[in-house]
């Protein structure tokens, strides 16, 4: 690690020490509660690349009473979320800024948030951990996304992803997780393993705009949190790799999940009549409480009437290299190049 970056390293390093009494406590006090814990057969996992609508269709879904999610303060504060609901939600509800830096986005403590993010926050096991280290993109995406992994490691990832699905479902009551992660779209062989059960909704989104929406995205996020230098072509390679390793795996595995366990829907089509799309999603799913959830999802549309959407511009360039590289995602889906006037991004 380059000098420019000892003092950020140095300030993660303290603030970790000054709560390892928190996490100390956590584990004493709930580990057998948390180890206890039975995990519904049958989550529903919001399948999706970055920047394909998963956060959008995580939010809605989440507004069933029914369903459970893991929260904003189990996402920051993973090891010690269950001792500080309270006081430290608040706290970090004052700090946090109202949307977004990339896409505009409401950011809400009682929104839902990536199981990913409590993963990484305690342990290494993540590719979340890429926009720190954005020299390394692809190892860690081929790591932890596609689990190119020891099987000691791929233990180990197992045991902590489930402990943090085993906390999210103790906070939540017992209730049905709902899950959002972009990296589990590499994972659908292994999260079928672990629940066979398990639904699946993907979401697709034109690839020209997810492209631009990508680059957006780490253009954003790099310099707040890198701790190393990075070459900007060598993360925008990355993004196109990981996009095709991901997307042809998950194509793939798709094959083998059973018949009402997995519908696909276009993004555009959950911005375009989003009551319609998730009444199909739950009845193809043949998932309960649709008629009990559509009052608060519909409570919920009602707040993003203000909501502005970034807009690109998508250059003959960017059209051409996702014709090369991504060109079988558009001929699978039915894409074309965004006309010049219906380019905005939509949200993530």
């Amino acid at each position: 690690m380059a000098r420019p970056y000892w003092g950020k390293l140095a300030r993660v390093l303290m603030t970790s020490v000054a709560l390892s009494p928190l996490r100390t406590f956590e584990r004493l006090w709930f580990d057998r509660r948390v180890s206890r814990t039975k995990l519904h057969p049958s989550p529903v996992y919001v399948h999706g690349f970055a920047r394909t609508g998963t956060t959008h269709l995580h939010n809605l879904l989440a507004h069933d009473p029914r369903l459970g999610f893991p929260t904003t303060l189990q996402a920051f504060a993973s090891p010690m979320f269950l001792t500080t609901r309270g006081w430290l939600e608040r706290l970090i509800a004052r700090k946090l800024p109202r949307t977004r830096p990339m896409d505009n986005v409401a950011v809400s403590m009682s929104l839902p948030q990536e199981e990913e993010l409590a993963l990484a926050c305690p342990s290494h096991l993540s590719p979340v951990h890429q926009v720190s280290f954005p020299n390394r993109m692809k190892e860690f995406a081929e790591r932890f996304g596609s689990m190119r992994l020891t099987p000691q490691e791929l233990a180990e990832w197992e045991r902590a992803y489930l402990r943090v699905l085993r906390q999210a479902t103790l906070a939540a009551e017992g209730r049905r997780l709902v899950l959002k992660s972009p990296a589990n779209l590499g994972r659908t062989a292994l999260l079928r393993r672990l629940f066979p059960e398990a639904k699946f909704v993907f979401i697709m989104r034109n690839p020209y705009v997810t492209y631009m929406s990508n680059l957006r995205l780490y253009q954003s996020l790099l310099p707040a949190y890198r701790m190393t230098d990075y070459e900007w072509e060598s993360v925008a390679a990355a993004i196109r790799s990981n996009f095709t390793v991901m997307t042809r795996r998950y194509m793939r595995d798709r094959e083998s999940i059973p018949k009402g366990n997995l519908v696909e829907v276009r993004f555009e089509d959950i911005e375009r009549d989003p009551l319609a799309e998730l009444e199909r999603i739950y009845r193809e799913l043949e998932l309960p409480g649709w008629e009990r959830a559509r009052g608060p999802v519909a409570a919920y549309l009602t707040t993003l009437s203000g909501y502005r959407k970034n807009r690109y511009r998508i250059d003959p360039a960017v059209v051409d290299i996702v014709d090369r590289e991504w060109g079988f995602a558009v001929k699978e889906w039915g894409y074309a190049p965004p006309e010049a006037d219906d380019r905005p991004a939509g949200t993530e």
